[in-house]
């Protein structure tokens, strides 16, 4: 009896040829440089869009949600290449790719990032984040899918499970050596092209292990090619360095000495030399001890101090304690804008609202004037805080908020107004575009506070800023249409924005 003839099988099923294996040593090594620099791009990401979108929750939602979905598309190519003929080489080709992709981080970020920041505060900060860092992630991820490829025999969940194992703790060293060393110890941009070279070494291991060394000099050659852009620097700046907390960068112009912390559309502290006065909203500060008599101030967010020094310096008994998260701009604000040793200015490194619930000492006048890189933190500008505010305030307190609002100012001033109204019964505003919201612990009217502002004092300094105040103060009201920001629910970051920025 004649046998059956077999089926050929048809080319589309039969399984592809296999890629020369990987040593399952060396590919774990690869997955975990790969999860490494991941993460640590991700968090060098935080610091490249500050300066444009702020420390907010629709920056770090952007890069996450962005990083998240480059993942899964990496996680899907590199899953289709694996399956192909050339995996390894594919992968080569990427991690090469996306070490150039990582250098070219620093030089060309300040070239399209107004651009993506005119998006708004969340879309732009999406946009930036998919330009940066969309392509190097999703080439990153094809990592994992492809060195399962090349290391699986018959246990391949078993490889899958090592390899995304290790992956992740890669990922998990370089969160917690970025955050902990690189920013802080070497910088955002140096940050990068340790990423890169990290990126290398996962590549040069993998033409070691698959016999494709031709590839690592060319690698070598592009990526020393961009090593050697500079560093894009400011005309007159005269320090610049990076802390945990901010980019610090003190500028001058003239007689003029800048601040800028992370964001540099808007200085953080201004000091004319050889004056007291600035012209600036800070000058409005020294109307306080005049208002209430007060002797003991208050200043939470003091950065380079000059507000505090014009206290000190107007009012001969006044006692000022300022409070500063970053123990490097405390060090900055010593060295470039005279704070140094003076007998009755306080320095204390503390962040604002746990320096309140900690400290027992009560103040005559509580100044607030809280931003980081353009954006006010959502927890100090709370109902709850402004609570906190109230109780460290002495019997005839004042409270002085700084409020910037060059846009449709209502729609920040106003729910400011009515979230401090749930702790002071009085409220007033001086100035515009820098709003001063003044708030008294007792009932104070318009009148009475008019009549304190008018009186005639020695002082020539507090005399000009009186004179510029009084055509400007108004009572602060807001009625039921304006939320009150509290804890659980505040929008204030995409206010602040909108109010800064404006058509959003």
């Amino acid at each position: 009896m004649a046998r059956p003839r077999s089926r050929p099988q048809s080319a589309a099923a039969a399984p592809p040829a296999k890629e020369t294996s990987l040593p399952p040593g060396l590919a774990l090594g690869v997955a975990f440089l790969t999860g490494w620099v991941i993460m640590q791009l991700e968090i060098l990401g935080g610091r490249v869009l500050a300066p444009y979108f702020g420390y907010s929750i629709y920056q770090w939602g952007a890069l996450i949600g962005v990083v998240m979905a480059a993942l899964a598309a990496g996680y899907w190519l590199g899953g289709r290449v694996g399956d192909g003929p050339r995996p390894a080489g594919f992968l080569l080709a990427a991690l090469g790719a996306s070490a150039l992709l990582v250098l070219a981080v620093p030089p060309l970020a300040g070239g399209f990032m107004p651009a993506t920041r005119a998006l708004g505060p969340a879309w732009g900060a999406v946009a930036a984040t998919a330009i940066l860092l969309g392509a190097p992630s999703v080439l990153l991820a094809t990592t994992s899918p492809i060195v399962i490829r090349l290391t699986a025999t018959a246990l391949i969940a078993r490889t899958a499970g090592r390899v995304y194992a290790v992956s992740t703790v890669g990922s998990i060293a370089g969160t917690f050596f970025t955050a902990f060393y690189i920013i802080p110890e070497l910088g955002s941009r140096l940050g990068h092209f340790v990423a890169a070279g990290l990126i290398l070494v996962a590549a040069a291991g993998l033409a070691v292990g698959t016999g494709r060394l031709r590839y690592i000099g060319a690698l070598a050659v592009l990526a020393g090619v961009l090593g050697l852009i500079p560093a894009r620097q400011q005309p007159g700046v005269t320090y610049r360095e990076e802390s945990v907390h901010n980019i610090i960068t003190v500028q001058d112009a003239g007689a003029v000495r800048y601040l800028y912390l992370n964001y540099t559309a808007g200085a953080q502290t201004i000091m004319v030399k050889n004056q007291v006065l600035t012209g600036s909203y800070y000058d409005y500060f020294l109307l306080g001890p005049h208002i209430n008599g007060g002797k003991k101030a208050l200043f939470l967010g003091s950065a380079g101090g000059t507000a505090l020094k014009q206290l000190v310096q107007v009012y001969p008994e006044v006692e000022v304690t300022g409070v500063e998260l970053d123990p490097k701009v405390v060090e900055v604000a010593n060295r470039f804008f005279e704070m140094g040793d003076h007998p009755r200015i306080r320095q204390v490194v503390a962040d604002a609202r746990w320096y309140l619930r900690q400290s027992e000492e009560r103040y005559d006048l509580i100044y607030i004037d809280l931003y980081v890189t353009g954006h006010i933190p959502f927890f100090t500008a709370t109902q709850e805080f402004f609570r906190l505010v109230h109780d460290r305030l002495g019997e005839d307190g004042i409270l002085m908020v700084n409020i910037l609002a060059l846009y449709e100012p209502e729609t920040l001033v106003a729910p400011f107004v009515r979230t401090v109204r749930t702790a002071f019964p009085s409220t007033f505003t001086i100035g515009h575009g820098n709003y001063i919201l003044i708030a008294s612990k007792t009932p104070l009217s318009l009148k009475s506070l008019q009549e304190r502002l008018a009186q005639k004092v020695p002082q020539a300094p507090l005399a000009t800023v009186m004179a510029r105040a009084l055509p400007r103060l108004r009572v602060a009201a807001a009625d039921g249409r304006w939320p009150v920001f509290t804890d659980d629910r505040s929008d204030v970051e995409f206010r602040t924005f909108r109010a800064v920025e404006g058509g959003y």
